[in-house]
């Protein structure tokens, strides 16, 4: 009886240790500086920018050895009337954002690690890359003239490297670092 005492204090310990060393940031954190829809070459593009509203609480978690994951998923989305919308095309976009203790250095893992850039300021380094990020959503032949369309965007901040059997065994735990943020727009083809 002793040693199931000693584990659940444990695990009370893990769970306290957990909740305070990764604290939650509100949704005012990141802000949606743009969303524009346009057509290049006869494609559809999603341009949007975003903007860390607040620096200091994400510098905290970073330097406390958390990385960062930064999605942005857009849907092409086809409104019908009775039956249910169709999504016609789902593009995503993917940033890491770490600290590097040795060099002092923030780094922003670009998407499909393309690159990696550096900075010491963090407000600097996500302004100059978040300021336009562009996702190619299909063909404009795809649509058709007169009906209705919308764009959803769905931006998550998350931590990276929580394993998959802590996700698994804590399932009622919000790994978040903010609650996800969606963003519509809607439009008729021309």
């Amino acid at each position: 009886m002793n040693i199931i005492r000693r584990f659940y204090l444990c695990c009370i310990i893990i769970l306290f240790t957990l909740m305070h060393s990764f604290p939650a940031m509100g949704a005012s954190m990141l802000a949606l500086d743009n969303l524009v829809l346009d057509s290049h070459a006869d494609r559809i593009h999603l341009r949007f920018g975003i903007r860390l509203e607040d620096p200091e609480p994400v510098k905290a978690v970073l330097q406390e050895g958390v990385d960062l994951w930064l999605k942005g998923t857009a849907s092409l989305v086809s409104k019908r009337l009775f039956l249910p919308n169709r999504t016609l095309y789902q593009q995503s976009v993917e940033h890491v954002l770490e600290w590097n203790p040795l060099t002092q250095d923030f780094e922003l893992t670009l998407p499909q690690k393309e690159h990696l850039v550096k900075s010491k300021n963090l407000k600097e380094l996500t302004s100059s890359h978040w300021r336009e990020i562009s996702l190619e959503m299909g063909d404009w032949s795809q649509l058709s003239s007169g009906q209705t369309y919308h764009v959803e965007l769905e931006i998550n901040f998350d931590r990276r490297d929580i394993p998959v059997w802590m996700r698994r065994v804590l399932f009622f735990w919000s790994w978040e670092v903010m609650a996800p943020i969606r963003y519509e727009l809607e439009f008729t083809a021309p």
